[in-house]
């Protein structure tokens, strides 16, 4: 029984030994001569591919995608604030739409009596509303600026289940005087979060995706073209709805 296991043993290390060799030495060395030149898997022993070098570049051009995503919209992605009686009411994001100071962002924000400021980098505009869409949550805003950054509009039917999406969203926050504590500044940022498509039934996008921050509410929903898919809708519980491209269009018509 002993020898059995030995001979067992022997056998398996040869064989190992064996394959090793053919992989580095007697494959690459048969991929010169034809017909051997011809066969896949010879060829591949010869120039030593591996398809995790495949996997990785893939990875790579992806983030690479979602990056020059971000870059290309940003710019146009704002903070919205309702303002009554020098409080801030509700506040959330939006986007440009035209160049000539048109602002989309959810109805969520709109409230009588309420005026609005748009915030974008360095800058603050007030706004007034001049559309809303409350069966679909939109409004449309107006501030007095000219030659702006816009979005681009994705075709709804493009979209394939897996693709990669971002939501982006825009925030004010005072900074306060040390001494004082009045308002010294206000500081405008933009952040983003992650996820991929996990559903399409018709015009209703399902998402892999929660937001933690409510403030993304009426912000971009992008895909790794830059494009926007949709407007975000955000509750309290960081649950994210989708409203469709095809319905921001249709306001804006």
């Amino acid at each position: 029984m002993k020898q059995k296991i030995l001979k067992l043993i022997a056998i398996l290390i040869i064989g190992g030994l064996g394959g090793v060799l053919a992989d580095q030495f007697f494959l690459p060395y048969l991929a010169g001569f034809p017909p051997f030149s011809g066969l896949g898997f010879i060829q591949r022993a010869k120039d030593g591919t591996t398809i995790i070098n495949k996997t990785e570049k893939i990875v790579v051009i992806e983030n690479t995608a979602v990056e020059e995503a971000i870059k290309k919209i940003s710019s146009s992605v704002v903070a919205v604030q309702a303002v009554a009686n020098k409080k801030i009411i509700k506040e959330g994001t939006g986007f440009i739409v035209f160049s000539d100071g048109l602002v989309i962002t959810t109805a969520d924000l709109i409230s009588q009596r309420a005026d609005y400021l748009v915030f974008r980098e360095n800058s603050s505009s007030t706004a007034r509303v001049v559309k809303k869409d409350l069966k679909n949550n939109l409004a449309l805003l107006k501030i007095n600026e000219t030659n702006l950054p816009v979005v681009s509009l994705a075709n709804l039917s493009e979209l394939f289940l897996g693709e990669r999406i971002v939501l982006i969203g825009a925030q004010v926050l005072p900074l306060l005087e040390k001494t004082t504590g009045e308002v010294r500044e206000n500081k405008f940022y933009r952040f983003i979060n992650i996820g991929t498509i996990r559903g399409i039934q018709e015009e209703i996008i399902f998402l892999n995706l929660d937001e933690e921050s409510f403030l993304a509410n009426g912000g971009p929903l992008v895909n790794i073209k830059g494009e926007v898919i949709g407007l975000n809708l955000v509750n309290q519980n960081g649950l994210v709805n989708t409203v469709p491209v095809t319905k921001i269009k249709e306001l804006i018509d």
